[in-house]
């Protein structure tokens, strides 16, 4: 197989900006076909990116599309069964983050997978973030030691911010900033790591009037491989901000979007001026990176869509497999159960 034929499950924002732009500049896919509810406004989409068939209902596209793999980009809560459809008709999947809401239905489609040898891929971008890489790469290089702790943060204005919402999931049975900003960053934290989060206790509170979801939560946690750590998840803040910086016996690292900066031992006063020297042309650098990336996907989408395809023409692995989707739902089902019950909670693991 030199090429592969893909359906796109969902023509929103992430569909119409990321996926769809980025898998029209490879040779090797071939776009056959879209569902969206609203097949008028489907349809428009569609003969702008020559895609030639639009399907009101996903299921229906599973039967009579000719496809190798489907692009699942509608809102969570239906992920699980727009998945597990997919898996029946023996179709590899990219599926957006998160790979469902329970962890326990997210175990059922990678067994389903395994079993059917089929690539099951998940969309977590933002730990491919090229200074998430970079810090990924320095804690499995040794060069930090032991690592001791670890210290996360992902805010913004949400919920919604930035895109028109489909649906309001998010204000259902407490999920939340939960799992809205933290699977990205629970799974930014444990591939920087290259650990798994094993023990939680966590906080919340609720600030949105008649609106009963924490919308800020901060949270302890402890890995297999024996760090400690704290993780901040926020909606409604002034300014967006997401950064993790990880400590070990031998030097630190602190990551974020725009810079990545490395420690060892106390500075002298070269050091001091080299780093700062160092320090804003990296910054000026991300922010001529991301003014481009306004005009096109940013290329944490093509990284993942690419090896995504080349996964399943036998390539290779995509970058986030459904195995590591898994581990990021038994996190969060971890920390809900914590701030039920203000109490340190075990990962309760599948696999």
């Amino acid at each position: 197989m030199n090429k592969i034929n893909v359906g796109i499950v969902g023509l929103g924002t992430i569909a119409k900006d990321m996926h769809v732009p980025v898998l029209s500049t490879f040779e090797d896919v071939v776009m056959t076909s879209a569902a969206e509810v609203d097949v008028k406004r489907g349809r428009e989409f569609a003969n702008k990116w020559n895609i030639p068939e639009v399907y009101e209902d996903y299921n229906k596209m599973y039967e009579d599309a000719d496809l190798d793999a489907v692009f699942i980009c509608i809102p969570t809560f239906l992920h699980y069964d727009a998945v597990k459809g997919a898996l029946e008709h023996n179709l590899h999947i990219f599926c957006e983050k998160s790979m469902g809401l329970k962890a326990d239905d997210a175990f059922e489609l990678v067994k389903i997978a395994r079993k059917k040898d089929l690539v099951l891929a998940v969309g977590y971008n933002r730990g491919l973030e090229r200074n998430y890489e970079e810090a990924a790469k320095i804690v499995k290089s040794l060069k930090l030691g032991t690592i001791l702790q670890a210290h996360g943060i992902l805010v913004n204005a949400g919920p919604y911010a930035g895109w028109i919402p489909s649906s309001d999931w998010f204000f259902n049975d407490k999920y939340g900033v939960l799992y809205d900003s933290g699977p990205h960053l629970i799974d930014i934290m444990m591939h920087v790591l290259s650990d798994q989060i094993t023990e939680v206790s966590a906080r919340g509170i609720s600030t949105m009037h008649r609106i009963n979801v924490f919308d800020n939560i901060a949270g302890v946690f402890k890995t297999e491989k024996g760090a400690v750590g704290t993780f901040n998840l926020g909606w409604k803040t002034a300014a967006g901000y997401d950064s993790i910086q990880v400590h070990g016996t031998g030097g630190s690292v602190f990551a974020n979007p725009l810079e990545v900066e490395v420690r060892h031992g106390s500075y002298n006063a070269l050091d001091l001026i080299a780093g700062r020297i160092k320090s804003p042309k990296k910054i000026v650098g991300a922010q001529m990176r991301s003014m481009n990336e306004d005009k096109r996907p940013n290329e944490t989408y093509f990284k993942e869509d690419r090896a995504f395809v080349d996964a399943v023409l036998g390539r290779g692995n995509p970058l986030v497999s459904g195995e590591e989707g898994l581990r990021v739902l038994e996190v969060l089902e971890a920390i809900k159960e914590g701030l039920d019950g203000g109490k340190v909670v075990e990962v309760r693991r599948h696999l």
